[in-house]
């Protein structure tokens, strides 16, 4: 089954790298994939978010499950498997950037980037959004570069999704959304208002 599963992944490697892989693709997918390392562009957003008031608790949050999502699972699950990069077991590959040293399954890129999305993206949509086209951009830029076959960036992505989702939970046990706050605000002060009615009427 490895072997089968590993055969498809070297398949779509080469796929990309006789078909996709272009000089003047390369420097934007080099930004992408340095802005990926560590989770630097994650960590950064998270920061910006506890810088605000407001958003201080979202940034918390996210930067708390960022660090068990890179720490307590990626990691954990990279030693336990330690699968080969394709480029050590294909060493006829030019690489294009220096190459990781660590090992390959799942891809910590992949995994952060999709929590970020899926977190940002149940918090806010229109953070959402523009988070999950660069996490699947920055996850492409591990199968450009050949330094994670597609099953790693696959199940990377899911374990990121799957961490968000959660996230996303423990989050709302934290903040009330302003928009709700109003809505039953206003359906208190319609309900007071009809019973207030209701008392003059009866009054009469």
């Amino acid at each position: 089954m490895i072997d089968i599963i590993t055969s498809i992944d070297f398949f779509i490697l080469q796929l990309i790298q006789s078909h996709v892989v272009r000089d003047s693709f390369t420097p934007v997918l080099k930004v992408l994939t340095t802005i990926g390392n560590a989770g630097a562009i994650w960590i950064v957003l998270g920061l910006i978010l506890t810088l605000n008031k407001r958003t201080r608790k979202v940034g918390i949050i996210f930067l708390v499950f960022l660090a068990i999502e890179h720490f307590g699972i990626n990691t954990t699950l990279k030693h336990h498997f330690a699968r080969p990069r394709p480029f050590v077991q294909d060493p006829a590959i030019t690489l294009l950037i220096n190459a990781p040293k660590d090992t390959s399954f799942p891809s910590g890129h992949s995994s952060a980037s999709f929590f970020a999305a899926t977190y940002l993206y149940r918090y806010k949509k229109y953070l959402g959004v523009p988070a999950i086209i660069l996490a699947g951009l920055i996850a492409f830029s591990r199968l450009y570069f050949y330094v994670h076959f597609p099953s790693d960036v696959l199940v990377g992505s899911l374990e990121g999704i799957l961490v968000g989702i959660v996230a996303s939970f423990v989050l709302q046990l934290f903040i009330k959304r302003p928009i709700k706050t109003k809505i039953n605000a206003k359906k208190k002060a319609r309900a007071e208002k009809k019973a207030a009615k209701a008392r003059a009427k009866e009054e009469e």
